[in-house]
């Protein structure tokens, strides 16, 4: 059995018998990306709101997901009023996932304040705008998810301070090691909720079960019958960057970038066959473990437990970044499971 038919069996088996099988909710879900955090909160429903800037991510999601309703918005700009008229009242879900980048640890700003940042005018600040539409819309369930660093530096305490400023109490940090629960990469991610999560354990799969069974490409497809798998091109590289990939060792990164004055960070690395991958990032690369190319966008995707049904489009640049930049549909269904079981 493939990785990916696996994934798809455990996926259905997480949601069967939660009550999304009989009551379709209204979802909503801010900085939607490609829809990842979507995949398990929704089951071809009519009443789903989309919401992103990205018109390539928005492009993504509209064709995985047809019948819910897009919108290509500034969610600074958005008003409640516009999505409970658009669903027909209150959405019983909102889910969110405003812009990480401030608070990365490879972002070299991300040591300033967290008010600096939150109150700043860059787009950490759209946090606020998810916290005061989830105040106005007042759903049952709401998840907020983020780099685990958004709580560093005071973050905390201004999350709390800002739910309590629009009426809200009871906040959970729920803190989600995405590997810790199947998913073939590491991830850590703050998932911040009116609810207190317990996903299930389960050991992940290595690299090599993951992504060993897509066809070879490149000089290594010459004796394969070629199998048109979504997504999973040939990333074309420059000569004198492939020397440095065939030369790469398990674990050795080709090219580091700089994420503070004393610290870099490697990137193409190429991942070793046997063990679970590192974390996968919209900017980030990787070198396949056995064969001298970069990993294909969906590569990226079956680390990132997408199933191959889910299709990304747009420039191949930007699908790398839907990827990267994704909550693991996985995690999405653990997370559907305990929070669609809370609906009344």
């Amino acid at each position: 059995m493939s990785f990916g038919t696996l994934l798809l069996k455990v996926q259905h088996s997480e949601v069967s018998g939660c009550c999304c099988e009989d009551v379709q909710v209204k979802v909503v879900d801010l900085f939607c990306g490609a829809g990842g955090f979507s995949h398990g909160f929704i089951k071809d429903s009519d009443r789903h709101l989309a919401v992103d800037i990205d018109q390539h991510a928005l492009a993504t999601y509209a064709r995985n997901y047809p019948t819910a309703t897009v919108w290509n918005r500034d969610i600074g700009r958005l008003h409640s009023s516009e999505i409970q008229e658009s669903l027909g009242g209150r959405p019983e879900v909102v889910l969110a996932s405003p812009p990480c980048e401030e608070f990365s640890k490879s972002n070299p700003e991300s040591y300033r304040p967290a008010a600096d940042r939150i109150y700043g005018t860059g787009t950490a600040r759209l946090l606020l705008d998810a916290i005061r539409i989830i105040g106005d819309l007042e759903p049952q369930v709401f998840i907020i998810e983020n780099v685990a660093a958004i709580l560093r530096s005071g973050g905390h305490d201004i999350i709390v301070r800002e739910f309590i400023r629009v009426g809200i109490k009871n906040i959970h940090f729920n803190l989600v090691r995405a590997h810790q629960h199947g998913n073939p990469s590491k991830r850590l991610r703050v998932f911040i909720s009116n609810m207190k999560f317990k996903l299930p354990r389960r050991n992940p799969p290595t690299v090599h079960t993951a992504i060993g069974d897509l066809p070879p490409l490149g000089l290594d497809a010459i004796l394969s019958r070629p199998v048109a798998i979504p997504n999973h091109n040939l990333v074309p590289v420059m000569e004198s960057r492939m020397k440095k990939v065939r030369r790469a060792r398990s674990g050795q990164g080709v090219r580091h970038f700089r994420i503070s004055k004393s610290k870099t960070q490697a990137n193409w690395v190429r991942l070793r066959p046997d063990q679970l991958a590192t974390s996968i990032n919209g900017l980030s690369r990787y070198i396949h473990p056995t064969e001298d190319r970069l990993l294909t966008v969906r590569e990226h995707a079956r680390l990132m437990s997408y199933p191959d049904s889910f299709v990304f489009t747009g420039p191949v640049e930007s699908q790398y970044n839907q990827v990267g930049e994704s909550v693991p549909p996985l995690i999405s269904h653990l997370l559907a499971q305990e929070a669609l079981e809370h609906i009344e």
